[in-house]
């Protein structure tokens, strides 16, 4: 992986972490968008790694960088595999086409990144 992309990556992670507390204390709305993200990811019929899969397929399609960065992770955490990443990728690029499969590189990037621990 490119020394920029891995900075990239690394940058949308502590702006995450950075920037969460202000949101809380300034967004009116953050707060309960992030309770909904809560109970929306929380297993049910559908267990969490497949819901953060469907997300990352969706996050492909809309071009959302930090989106792919976060549900790559997240669903590599709840157990997803490479090859379930991939399949998910794959779902993607046929919902979206060309631009969809452009972004899928930032996802193959961001699940190299959170494989090897970082």
């Amino acid at each position: 992986m490119e020394k920029f992309v891995r900075d990239k990556i690394n940058q949308g992670i502590v702006d995450r972490r950075e920037l969460h507390s202000r949101f809380l204390e300034n967004c009116s709305t953050y707060g309960s968008f992030t309770e909904l993200e809560k109970k929306a990811f929380e297993d049910g019929a559908l267990s969490r790694k497949h819901k953060e899969l469907m997300a990352l397929s969706i996050s492909i399609v809309t071009k959302c960088e930090p989106c792919i960065e976060w549900h790559v992770q997240q669903a590599h955490l709840a157990g997803a595999s490479e090859k379930e990443i991939f399949e998910t990728i794959d779902v993607a690029i046929e919902m979206g086409g060309g631009p969809a499969a452009a972004y899928s590189r930032f996802a193959l990037n961001a699940l190299d990144f959170h494989k090897e621990g970082k």
